[in-house]
């Protein structure tokens, strides 16, 4: 019998105290005496009393609650041996090698090479074995054979890579390369360091296809120390004021067995040259944020790569690839601007992504509103009743042609040829004035929407705090609008819709401090940032991938589409110099760490983009053999066996585990009732004035 979490047992320890309740807190019962002459010896006899345990079965089922309740927290297993007739069968064997990042630490692919190669030496006459290696999947590197030379020259151009651990995943598939077969039983042995952040919230689940046995040959005995590792964990880039960025790199640190802290230099390179370097103290599971010196944004894409120094364990965490984009600010158009928003210009120019760059232009005139407004991706209306029919007209135009509108709420009153314009343009009509005493907040708005990403989870509270005191009524909602956000008396406070090829938001409030003190309230700099980012349908060119992802080639390096041709052909070539032709819609899979080229056939210049380790790799705790081999086998329910087929299966160790917690907390309810009834029937009762 095993135990999936076995530290629970600590709390058999609480079974002292029924011993020390039983001891110290008893029931007296009185004696008569007929004078105090007594009184001393009787004392004496209480003391006496009191040292000695009285309802011993009792105190002996209370015990026993306990030391229940802590072993079936602790979800004892148990363990099922195998079929003996089954042994002396011949064996399929699946060697499941782990290549990701993690293994290339203290040696872990070498000593992971010399198990393989032991499995391969063990296989007896008539066995067969099959070699498959994974990262975040797996790959089998030869077919079903008994060629043992094979095998062991597959495995020797095995070479550790830069990706995660599929763990539950690269088994299930290993457990599939064996087909079922008379007469034969079926293996898996997986060769790992058996990472924690492998497996799905780190805790192994059944994996194996039903009648598959396992066998784990871990390379990190439970005896070896934790190792200590730190890496960067993020990098961003930070736009700042006057055309620059900066770069913030998140570094951690995992202190393992060692001390808690770990002095390293981390640098900033720009084009493969060092630009800037900082020594820091990485405290010990904590990140430590470092901001480079702010930078011109290149005119053209930039390679950069943060470094971490002196190397440790595992040298592929420490360096981060990324590629600094030239990205321009987004033009807003102000329609009809009135009096200055110094919050709004505040709010869009603190440097979050992307910039942005707000210029006047003309209220009325159709042709005059859509000369204002060229080279703009959003256009602000603040003031509605400022505008004429005309300026609406051109509104629409600007939707219609791919353009953002963001329209608020304002004290003007709006005349009836421009409402009648405006709903064409806007998803609603706007109403009259609802004034709030006490104020109104925003009790419901859609986190799942690019404006409101930044307020899930806790964040929402914050923007939910904020005080309205005056917005508008918006009736007739167009079927078509989405409600992105509403009032806490139910109105609606932020309404979307696409018109043409553009999309138009409309906020029933004001951006200014009149009628909210949301431009007051730290959520409106994010709020503004991503209003008017979806607004302008902003795409986010992303600093770095992943390596395991798979990306469109001519979306991920931004290359220019081929009209003559249906299916445009792109030239890759990989970080260590490999060239493939992709042609159609074709992913391509980022396989290793590094900077990856590409361009179009023909063409004179390659476009980069960035690919780096998961940051799971990093963390180097792993599991026991163990606990993998008991949370990864089949349960019994799910065997598939027939002995009617003739397949005898037989495991060469202990089988799959039965678990035994639920039978735990049975036997525990059992002993709590008979306790309750011993309880009541060991209390006597007792009348004032008779004997007890």
């Amino acid at each position: 019998m095993g135990l999936l979490a076995p530290l629970f047992l600590l709390g058999g320890l609480f079974v002292a105290l029924p011993i020390v309740l039983h001891l110290t807190r008893r029931q007296r019962e009185p004696t008569p005496f007929p004078s105090f002459l007594l009184l001393r010896l009787q004392h004496r006899a209480a003391r006496w009393k009191r040292r000695r345990f009285r309802n011993v079965p009792l105190l002996l089922l209370r015990c026993l609650a306990l030391l229940l309740l802590a072993l079936a927290f602790a979800e004892p297993v148990l363990e099922r041996e195998g079929a003996v007739a089954g042994d002396d069968l011949p064996r399929d064997l699946a060697i499941l090698v782990d290549r990701s990042l993690s293994m290339t630490a203290a040696g872990r692919f070498e000593t992971a090479r010399a198990l393989a190669s032991e499995e391969i030496e063990s296989l007896a006459p008539g066995e067969r074995a099959v070699l498959s290696a994974f990262e975040d999947r797996p790959v089998a590197l030869t077919e079903r054979t008994d060629d043992r030379a094979e095998l062991l020259d597959a495995l020797a151009d095995l070479q550790p890579g830069d990706g995660g651990a599929g763990l539950a995943t690269a088994l299930g598939v290993a457990s599939r390369l064996l087909p079922r077969e008379t007469g034969r039983r079926r293996e898996v042995v997986l060769v790992s360091d058996l990472q924690r952040s492998g497996f799905e919230d780190g805790r192994p689940r059944p994996s194996l296809a039903p009648g598959v046995a396992l066998r784990v040959r871990s390379v990190t005995p439970p005896e070896n120390p934790q190792l200590a590792n730190a890496w960067i964990a993020a990098v961003e880039a930070v736009p700042g004021s006057a055309g620059r960025v900066a770069v913030r790199a998140e570094v951690r640190f995992a202190p393992g067995d060692g001390p808690s802290e770990r002095d390293a230099e981390i640098s900033l390179a720009l084009a493969g040259r060092a630009v800037e370097g900082r020594q820091v103290t990485l405290p010990g599971d904590r990140a430590l944020s470092v901001v480079f010196d702010p930078i011109l944004r290149p005119e053209e894409p930039l390679l950069a790569e943060v470094r971490l120094g002196p190397p440790d364990v595992l040298p592929g965490d420490d360096r981060y690839r990324l590629v600094l984009h030239p990205a321009p600010p987004v033009e807003v158009g102000v329609v009809g601007a009135g009096a200055r928003n110094v919050f709004l210009e505040e709010a869009l120019g603190v440097g979050m992504a992307p910039a942005f760059a707000l210029r006047a232009a003309p209220a009325r005139g159709e042709a005059a509103v859509l000369e204002g407004l060229a080279d703009a991706r959003v256009a602000l209306v603040e003031e509605p009743g400022r505008l004429d029919a005309g300026a609406a007209a051109a509104l629409r135009r600007f939707l219609e042609a791919g353009g953002g509108v963001v329209a608020a709420m304002g004290a003007r009153r709006i005349p009836r040829d421009v409402a009648a314009a405006l709903e064409d343009v806007l998803p609603a009509t706007p109403g009259g004035f609802v004034d709030r005493d006490p104020p109104g907040r925003l009790a419901d708005f859609e986190t799942s929407h690019p404006v409101f990403e930044p307020f899930a989870g806790p964040a929402g509270a914050s923007l939910g705090s904020v005080l309205f005191h005056r917005y508008r009524t918006l009736g007739e909602v167009d079927s078509a609008a989405a409600v992105l956000a509403r009032f806490d008396d139910g109105r609606p406070a932020l309404l979307a819709q696409a018109v043409g090829e553009g999309w138009v938001f409309l906020f029933a409030s004001s951006l200014d401090a009149d009628w909210s003190e949301l431009p007051r309230h730290a959520a409106f700099v994010p709020f503004t940032n991503r209003l008017f980012a979806a607004a302008g349908r902003h795409e986010t060119i992303p600093l770095a991938y992943r390596v395991g992802d798979a990306v469109d080639p001519g979306g991920a390096f931004r290359l220019p589409p081929r009209e003559a041709e249906t299916a445009p052909e792109v030239l890759v070539e990989s970080p260590g110099g490999e060239r493939r032709l992709l042609t159609g819609t074709s992913a391509l899979r980022l396989g290793e760490a590094g900077f990856f080229r590409a361009r179009r056939p023909g063409g004179a210049e390659f476009s980069e983009i960035a690919a780096n380790p998961p940051a799971s790799e990093s963390d180097l705790r792993f599991l026991t053999a163990e606990e993998v081999r008991i949370g990864a086998v089949a349960r019994p329910a799910q065997e598939e066996e027939a002995a009617g087929a003739g397949v005898l299966q037989a495991d060469p160790g202990p089988g799959p585990g039965l678990p035994l917690a639920g039978l735990g907390l049975l036997l525990l309810f059992a002993v709590l009732v008979i306790e309750a009834r011993a309880a009541g029937g060991s209390r006597r009762s007792y009348t004032p004035g008779t004997p007890g």
